[in-house]
């Protein structure tokens, strides 16, 4: 289906080497994207990439800590480099830290926005010429429902950060519109990953009854991330069963 079609397209994905990100990464590359598999965990990353390269993907690692300027700027760079064009960014990498009130420390709350939140920023600042460049791009942020409603089970400096992801969508998607940049994000709620598997969440309270699945949210970044949603800017989609209904 041509609408889905991601033949000659590049995608940078961060966070990629598991979860959510290696979720989206795959989908873009079963779609024909080219696809960066980015990571602070190089090996892992590198270890991904080969998985996707045995199923015939096409998929390279590259290390990264969003959390770092330099290093954003060395993998946007290395990713335009090797293929000479960027498409399609996944702002994924994030971190997860459920302390109370109380026990949110200074440099627990610089070191959460620093990744969750600086560091979408920086990948889309760097990012962005690639994408305008084409006159055709796309920008997906993962953010999460604590953002929408302050989460009472991740702390605060994880709402503020995912909280900050919406707006920081919405400044972006405005910026991009001019260049057909479509910019927008992903709100998962109560998942079942590798950050969320020891927190026994009860899908009785999700309507749908079941908690979501890392594939359930790359879904809806494929969706975003393809011609299907080119008249889609500056928007959240939610993915959580029904538990947060705007």
């Amino acid at each position: 289906m041509r609408h889905t079609d991601l033949g000659g397209k590049v995608a940078v994905v961060t966070g990629a080497a598991r979860g959510i990100g290696r979720e989206s990464a795959r989908l873009l590359a079963e779609a024909g994207a080219a696809v960066a598999i980015c990571d602070v965990n190089l090996e892992m990353a590198e270890r991904t990439a080969g998985d996707f390269r045995r199923e015939g993907l096409e998929a390279f690692a590259l290390p990264v800590d969003v959390a770092e300027e330099a290093s954003v700027r060395t993998m946007i760079a290395d990713a335009a480099r090797r293929s000479n064009r960027i498409d399609i960014l996944v702002n994924n990498a994030g971190i997860l830290d459920p302390a109370s009130v109380p026990e949110v420390t200074a440099e627990k709350w610089d070191r959460m926005l620093a990744v969750n939140l600086r560091g979408a920023h920086f990948c889309s600042r760097e990012a962005f010429p690639h994408l305008a460049r084409n006159g055709w791009g796309k920008i997906v942020t993962i953010s999460s429902q604590a953002g929408q409603y302050g989460g009472f089970l991740a702390g605060v400096h994880y709402s503020a950060a995912k909280g900050g992801i919406l707006a920081l969508t919405k400044a972006y998607a405005r910026y991009g519109a001019a260049h057909q940049v479509t910019v927008n994000c992903v709100a998962p709620g109560f998942m079942l990953t590798d950050m969320t598997r020891d927190r026994n969440d009860d899908p009785s309270i999700i309507p749908l009854k079941r908690l979501g699945t890392a594939l359930d949210a790359a879904k809806a970044v494929f969706f975003l991330s393809t011609p299907l949603s080119d008249y889609i800017t500056g928007a959240t989609i939610d993915v959580n069963g029904g538990y947060y209904m705007r």
